[in-house]
């Protein structure tokens, strides 16, 4: 196994050149003679010894210390104010989390899906605001074990979290979200078809804690944040077709980390940071009359949540209340306005994303504020179980695009120590959907 600081091999640096150039794994592989997943092992014992979270990163690092050179790039001069200083030591994981991290690689050692205790000591302290900005120190990695699940795609052109994603006419739409210099406007377009990436129209107005959802063959963006917390009031809109960005009815306040998703014709926005505090509220959309109204609240005020239709009911999942990331499950009915509690979430998780596949839910990422991120979970709604399934990443994963498209779900960017530019896929198992599994 590789660890932090080990020199890089002469096969890692030859690698690590060609991967400096842009080119795909698949490339890699053929100029090198070798098989894809042989690249991969490879570069997850690149990032593990240079403590990189991408290619990008690996790439910059090796580059500033001279272990490969690249064509019109040269090293930086060491300082003694070096950003990218080798962080302190950090003291022995608590035992929950030397747990969790077992049982996840246990979970693909085993090739079963575990259980896991309903609870678990929390952190005393959690961020004050919902802004993101530097790195915490807490050591993360790739997961060893998700290498039969998770597959790596073309990473996404700017590394971001916080940010919106949407699928329209066959395509993924990367919107805004926080950037290493801030909120961004940029629109990413990626063809999964091609594995590429393309360019759209930039937002009106840089935007971050957003999140998007598609009706019809336009995208919405309710709200955002600026670089200072500041939540709006704005309902973008993006027509596909034009490529082009209008405004619609403005929500009734402001609001940003809200949980949004499409049902029926209508977008359904919930909860969130209104400027001051994060809210309960709940708020819906009709194109059709172009219109908010408001809706019974949920019983937990809470923002960086997700929500997603299940049946003909719509799951909100999660979240961060302003002092410590939630398991919170709860059930909105459209048609009675009514509120229904589902089993809690395994472990807390904050800016996590939740999509619907196979007739179950897929809980993507989340934990770090005050939980430990060891891996993704299922939802069984016939037995009303949460279930492990593998992470690409573990320790933490905030805030990454999370969508489904023709069964299989990707996550793009997110935040884990700094903010990522990773394109993963995750295609379940067809026994993780049909065969029920004893508690």
């Amino acid at each position: 196994m590789a660890e932090y600081g080990e020199p890089l091999t002469r096969r890692e640096k030859e690698l690590l050149r060609l991967v400096a150039t842009g080119i795909t794994n698949q490339q890699v592989a053929h100029q090198l003679h070798i098989s894809v997943n042989t690249v991969k092992v490879h570069l997850r014992n690149i990032y593990t010894k240079l403590g990189a979270e991408s290619r990008t990163e690996a790439t910059m690092i090796a580059v500033r210390e001279g272990l490969i050179v690249v064509d019109g790039i040269e090293p930086a001069a060491e300082t003694a104010t070096d950003e990218a200083a080798v962080p302190a030591p950090e003291p022995p994981l608590p035992l929950f989390q030397r747990v969790a991290l077992v049982a996840a690689a246990l979970l693909v050692v085993a090739g079963m899906v575990l259980t896991w205790p309903r609870s678990r000591p929390q952190a005393e302290n959690g961020p004050d605001l919902p802004l993101e900005q530097v790195r915490d120190g807490t050591p993360t990695t790739w997961s060893s074990s998700a290498e039969s699940s998770w597959h790596e795609r073309a990473q996404m052109p700017t590394r971001r979290a916080y940010l919106a994603l949407a699928v329209a006419d066959d395509r993924f739409f990367a919107i805004g979200g926080q950037t290493p210099e801030g909120p961004t406007a940029a629109v990413e377009i990626y063809s999964p078809e091609e594995d590429l990436w393309g360019r759209g129209a930039d937002l009106p107005t840089p935007a971050t804690y957003i999140a998007a959802a598609t009706i019809g063959n336009r995208i919405f963006v309710p709200g955002g944040c600026d670089g200072q917390g500041k939540p709006s009031r704005t309902l973008a809109v993006y027509e596909v077709a034009a490529d082009a960005w209008e405004e619609a009815a403005p929500l009734p306040e402001p609001r940003c980390a809200y949980a949004l998703t499409a049902f029926a014709g209508r977008l359904y926005l919930f909860g969130g940071w209104d400027g001051e505090r994060y809210v309960a509220t709940v708020y819906v959309y009709d194109p059709e009359t172009d219109a908010w109204t408001t809706a019974p609240p949920m019983s937990t005020a809470r923002g960086f949540a997700a929500a997603a239709p299940l049946g003909e009911r719509i799951y909100v999942v999660g979240g961060y209340d302003g002092h410590r990331e939630l398991t919170t499950c709860a059930v909105y009915d459209p048609s009675t306005t009514a509120w229904d509690a589902c089993a809690p979430l395994t472990v807390e998780r904050g800016g996590l994303g939740l999509v619907p596949l196979g007739g179950q839910l897929y809980a993507i990422g989340g934990g770090g504020w005050t939980s430990y991120l060891g891996f993704n979970e299922r939802y069984d709604p016939g037995n009303d179980i949460w279930r492990t399934i593998a992470t690409p990443l573990t320790g933490e994963w905030r805030s990454p695009g999370v969508i489904v498209f023709e069964d299989t779900i990707y996550a793009i960017g997110g935040w884990n120590g700094d903010y990522l530019s990773m394109n993963q896929s995750y295609e379940p198992l067809p026994f993780h959907i049909f065969i029920p599994v004893s508690n």
